[in-house]
């Protein structure tokens, strides 16, 4: 049996823009993780969405394996996030967001989520995320965080990332959380401080590094055939990196290589579509099921 792959995150509607059109369609970070990661192994997911949500977000995991039981259905409508995405700069040229019922969730964990092996602490206020964290038995524990938590609270980002495994970042955010512009010394500065042993950057066109104390593993990114919405491709690759783990039920740095391939390819379904269809779908852009490809 595999190990199974617990995720604390967000559950929004993204109103979405792009060169390729709008879309308004259901994501979020747990979202993107708990679809990228089931390729590979059972998750418990954990979030809060509104009653104007909670229906198709059961209709969009109806046959796959992962666990709603840490749902929480919120008194608000769904958080509504509005972005404009920049494909020159790779990053959003504008975005706003309806908060809706995420202040109401208090990052309760399911009981099966307190017992998986794996545990990813999605984008969320660092406070959530501890409190997350101190109710986990987990042996591997991955984080995300943002540059919005790093500047407002930088003390509880970084206690986080002390008490995970692996962390899951950008250059900018690399940047904003050490003050090191170059995205490999930043990493490697994080490295040993409490348990963390792994920095994944990603870098958008250019793919993702590993950053380990036994040096730093590049890989390109996985071409789909084009960029349609790169919405969530971060929290896809953390998914495909801890549920590949998960598939090998190992956490040594040996298997992060394969790992961060699995997250890549994740990574280019979720950028293949607005929303979630083409990571849902399973199907890897060059035609090839993806789970199998670790």
């Amino acid at each position: 049996m595999t190990w199974e792959v617990a995720v604390a995150g967000t559950m929004h509607r993204d109103d979405i823009t792009t060169p390729h059109g709008r879309m308004m369609s259901f994501g979020g970070s747990a979202v993107y993780f708990a679809l990228a990661a089931s390729r590979y192994a059972p998750v418990h997911l954990n979030g809060i969405t509104g009653e104007d949500a909670a229906t198709a977000y059961r209709q969009l995991f109806a046959g796959v394996p992962v666990d709603l039981s840490g749902m929480v259905v919120g008194k608000g409508p769904t958080f509504v996030w509005h972005a404009v995405h920049d494909f020159t700069a790779w990053v959003t040229s504008s975005e706003s967001a309806e908060i809706g019922c995420d202040d109401e969730w208090t990052a309760t964990l399911s009981a099966g989520s307190r017992r998986a092996e794996v545990l990813f602490l999605a984008s969320l206020d660092p406070e959530k995320q501890r409190r997350a964290l101190d109710q986990s038995s987990a042996r591997l524990i991955g984080a995300d965080s943002m540059t919005i938590f790093m500047a407002r609270s930088p003390v509880a980002v970084r206690d986080v990332a002390r008490h995970s495994d692996v962390l899951f970042l950008n250059g900018a955010e690399l940047g904003a959380l050490t003050g090191e512009p170059d995205w490999r010394r930043a990493a490697a500065s994080l490295l040993g401080q409490g348990r963390l042993r792994a920095v994944v950057v990603t870098r958008g066109p250019d793919g993702a590094a590993c950053v380990t104390g036994a040096g730093i593993v590049e890989e390109p990114a996985y071409p789909p055939a084009r960029v349609i919405d790169p919405t969530g491709a971060g929290d896809a690759l953390a998914g495909g990196f801890l549920g590949a783990c998960a598939r090998a039920e190992r956490d040594d740095d040996a298997v992060f290589t394969d790992a961060l391939k699995a997250g890549l390819r994740c990574a280019a379904d979720a950028i293949a579509s607005f929303g979630v269809d083409a990571l849902r779908a399973g199907t890897s852009a060059d035609g090839a099921a993806s789970p199998g490809d670790v």
